[in-house]
């Protein structure tokens, strides 16, 4: 039982590994697009991350400044840095670092590869739900039926 009490306190949990009980790592149980999948879905799971991301997504042509997710998120700027930093670590946004009035900025990206990858996963899950064709047409009605409604997505996250 002390054998098995010091091994589960070696155990320790990484951003990007997670060592089981059992020795194996989910890198050895799991396939890597699985792994990157369930990263980016969590990525996007917290609402500020989310909203970020949108926030970003809106201003296709221009990279945006953190001051300018501010504007859109009533959080402090360290949280929602930390939250960038997640976006940025697993893809979803790509950043620069320029100089703009003698002072740096890190600005933000859409990574499209990234976003299309979640594509990919939702319009695989989509195909494999078992619905009548007329439920499917339905759903999909609905959803372009409220998208139609919402002029700007940041509306979305109002309160």
């Amino acid at each position: 039982m002390k054998l098995f009490l010091n091994l589960i306190k070696k155990v320790k949990y990484n951003h990007f590994k997670t060592a089981l009980i059992m020795g194996a790592t989910k890198y050895e149980i799991y396939t890597e697009e699985l792994i990157r999948l369930s990263e980016l879905a969590k990525a996007i799971s917290h609402p500020a991350r989310l909203k970020s991301l949108l926030i970003i997504a809106n201003e296709t042509n221009e990279d945006v400044t953190i001051k300018e997710i501010m504007k859109e998120i009533d959080l402090s700027q360290s949280t929602i840095s930390q939250h960038l930093k997640v976006l940025r670590d697993t893809g979803l946004v790509m950043t620069r670092l320029i100089i703009r009035n003698n002072k740096s900025q890190q600005i933000y990206r859409i990574n499209r590869a990234a976003i299309e990858q979640i594509n990919k996963l939702l319009n695989h899950l989509f195909d494999k739900i078992d619905l009548k064709q007329d439920d499917r047409f339905n759903a999909v009605k609905s959803f372009y039926t409220k998208l139609y409604e919402i002029t700007n997505w940041n509306q979305c996250f109002s309160s």
